[in-house]
Parts: structure tokens; sequence; C-alpha cells
């Protein structure tokens, strides 16, 4: 049997500390992504990634604010032995707080047309992955309404789903600001 990737390491334990949580998302439109550029890294992380993302003239990737501790970002492997297929789930929900019409607006953006979306996470620990890199990230469902007491939910849920060849892929964070309305 052939060893498509044979190991040539192990992992040492980290000695950073972990905080599970999104911290920030950014959404482009996929086809305003022109390039990605995927380099090694030697510092903070060792490994491939993302060390340049081009975009269109007008395109941009925009911030979206949202309260602390709502979000998820979730990536998952789908693994067939029989069919031999391999890929990975990348789901990201974003939580809106307060029904108002600003948000119902960038939702209808975010859907128009089924459009591929490109995503930037910032996670909790500081670190940026591109969700959607090969295929895009797609609107998959949409939850909206309010609760029957003061203290309940109102507001929208997005779920964006890509299913992607590869893993997400970290990204540089010098590069963000640039690439970032």
């Amino acid at each position: 049997m052939a060893i498509c990737n044979a190991l040539t390491a192990g992992l040492d334990k980290s000695c950073l500390t972990n905080s599970g949580g999104v911290k920030s998302i950014r959404i482009a439109d996929f086809e305003n992504v022109t390039a990605v550029t995927i380099g090694a890294s030697t510092a903070p992380q060792v490994g491939d990634w993302i060390d340049a993302i081009s975009m269109s003239a007008s395109g941009y990737f925009y911030k979206f604010e949202t309260n602390k501790n709502v979000n998820l970002f979730q990536e998952t492997v789908s693994i067939d032995l029989l069919a031999g297929t391999t890929f990975f789930n990348q789901v990201f929900t974003l939580v809106l707080s307060r029904r108002e019409t600003t948000k119902r607006t960038a939702i209808d953006q975010l859907i128009a047309g089924q459009k591929q979306l490109s995503l930037i996470i910032e996670d909790s620990n500081g670190n940026f992955w591109l969700s959607g890199l090969s295929e895009g990230s797609y609107v998959t469902a949409i939850d909206g309404g309010t609760g029957t007491a003061k203290s309940d939910a109102n507001g929208y849920t997005v779920t964006m789903t890509a299913l992607e060849p590869l893993q997400a892929y970290g990204i540089d964070p010098t590069i963000i600001a640039a690439i970032t309305a």
C-alpha cells in the first residue's frame, strides 16, 4: 500500500494558553478573492499558512460586529472508506442580536443568488482561518425571531457552510488589515 503523505514528525504539547470561541468574522464575495498564496511560516506557528490574499479592485472583506461568545466555527472531516472520499465540512454560525432593517439587508446580500462567500474567522487565540478557500461558503440556514420574555434572544442566526477538500488554512495576521474595508 502506498504512503501518500508519510509522517515525518510528531507534535510537542503546546505551552501557550488556549481559549475557545470566535473573536471576529470577516466576509467577502468569493469571486472578489482573486488569488491565495500558501507558504511556509516559521512564527508564530510552524507549517503551511496563507501569506497573501489578492482581491479584485473593488473587493474587500467586511467585518461583521457581534456580541462576545455567540459565534461558532466547527470543522469536521467526512471520510467514506468505501467510496474513497474525504472532505471537510466547515460550518460558521453567525449570531446577530437585535432584529433590525440594517441586519435584514445585510443578510439579503449574503444570500442573493445563493452566492459563494469567503470567510475569515478570528478565533479567541488571535489566529485567523480561511473557510471556503476552494469552493466557497454558502448560507445554508437562517433563523430569526424574538423570544417571549424580556431576557430572550431577539435577532438572527445565520449558518454558513463550506465543503472543502482540505482543512481551513491559518492566515498570516499581518495581511488582514490590507484586505478589510
